[in-house]
């Protein structure tokens, strides 16, 4: 009972963090003080994985899931001064960053259950499909495609795994941070539409905010969940 009283009362103090973050990327000069409610909003989910962290006690996966937040964070911060600044060498920065926080999350995955021929099939698959994808006229990707190609295969690779667990065993944690990396892996896909797409959309940037931050929220809140 006394961990669901944390859940709901984190749930609620990020939910209302994210809606003022949100209500300030709609406004027209949003750029101008992007950078720091991005970071502010970013470090919302890192304090939520510290107090789940201490009120669970768990301090293996503590250790294994802190540096994927850490990642995280730092290329949220990257990424927030590339849409100010719209420097190509901090994308691609920011992109090394987020794949090494997706390697962190998938070595937490992997302790739990060691990797199995089936968990690659869906990689593969969203790899062919964002090649196909990225091959078409209204994407331009230039010489990022291959570093593009490879961060699909980890983060579809990390949403398999999850979903692999959920399936063997089905409690609750395991089920939240499916759907987590679910969010997660939507968020990473529309960066696409966002970034490489010819016509691009507000509502696009919004949708990848809001997928994004609700799956690592997930992620971060599910220490509190464990049997």
């Amino acid at each position: 009972m006394e961990r669901w009283i944390w859940f709901l009362g984190m749930a609620v103090f990020y939910g209302v963090l994210f809606l003022w973050f949100l209500n300030q990327v709609k406004k027209p000069d949003y750029k101008k003080n992007y950078v720091l409610v991005k970071t502010l909003q970013s470090a919302a989910f890192v304090s939520v994985f510290l107090a789940a962290a201490v009120v669970s006690q768990d301090i293996l996966d503590f250790w294994l899931m802190l540096p994927a937040f850490v990642c995280c964070f730092a290329g949220d911060v990257m990424l927030a001064f590339y849409n100010k600044i719209k420097k190509k060498r901090l994308f691609l920065l920011g992109l090394v960053t987020f794949l090494m926080g997706h390697l962190f999350f998938i070595r937490w995955l992997d302790r739990m259950q060691p990797l199995a021929v089936t968990d690659m099939v869906f990689p593969v698959i969203a790899v062919i499909g964002v090649f196909a994808v990225t091959g078409m006229g209204s994407f331009h990707t230039g010489r990022l495609r291959p570093c593009i190609l490879v961060y699909t295969f980890f983060i579809a690779y990390l949403f398999a795994k999850s979903m692999h667990i959920a399936v063997s065993i089905p409690d609750m944690r395991h089920i939240v941070c499916a759907v987590g990396s679910f969010l997660f892996m939507v968020s990473d896909i529309s960066i696409l539409f966002l970034y490489f797409y010819k016509n691009k959309s507000r509502k696009v940037h919004l949708f990848n905010l809001t997928t994004y931050y609700v799956g690592i929220f997930l992620l971060a809140v599910s220490p509190l969940l464990c049997p």
